[in-house]
C-alpha cells in the first residue's frame, strides 16, 4: 500500500519541482533583465554606433527579451512536463548572461537537478 502512495506523490512532487525550477529561471531572467537596464541606461552618453560594448549591452537585452518569451507561460496556463523539462534543459545548455560564478553555480545546480527528474520522464 506504501509504494501507491508513493507513486502517485512521486509525480506530484516532480511537477511541483519542476514548477519551482521554472519559476527560479523566469526571477532570474528578470533580474537578469532589470541589472542590464540599470546598466544600459547609465551607460555614458553620446553612445557612437560602433561602440562594441554598449552593442553588446542591446544585444544581450534582446536575448534575455526573448527567452523570457519563451520561457514564459500564457497567463492561467502551465506548460505539460516534457515543455518543461525542454524549456529548463534550453536554459542550462545557452550561453551564460554573465561571467558570474553565482550564474555558473545556478546552472550546475538545476543541470543536476533535471538529470534527477528526468530519469523519471
Amino acid at each position: 500500500m506504501t509504494s501507491s502512495v508513493t507513486s502517485k506523490t512521486a509525480p506530484a512532487r516532480d511537477s511541483a519541482k519542476l514548477e519551482s525550477m521554472w519559476n527560479e529561471i523566469r526571477l532570474h531572467l528578470e533580474d537578469r533583465r532589470r541589472a542590464l537596464a540599470a546598466e544600459i541606461r547609465s551607460y555614458p552618453t553620446p553612445i557612437p554606433r560602433c561602440d562594441a560594448q554598449f552593442n553588446h549591452l542591446y544585444e544581450h537585452q534582446a536575448r534575455l527579451a526573448r527567452d523570457l518569451d519563451r520561457i514564459g507561460a500564457p497567463p492561467g496556463k502551465s506548460p505539460k512536463r516534457g515543455d518543461t523539462i525542454e524549456l529548463i534543459r534550453q536554459f542550462v545548455a545557452s550561453e551564460p548572461y554573465t561571467d558570474d560564478a553565482a550564474e555558473r553555480e545556478f546552472r550546475a545546480r538545476l543541470r543536476t537537478e533535471l538529470s534527477v527528474l528526468a530519469k523519471y520522464r
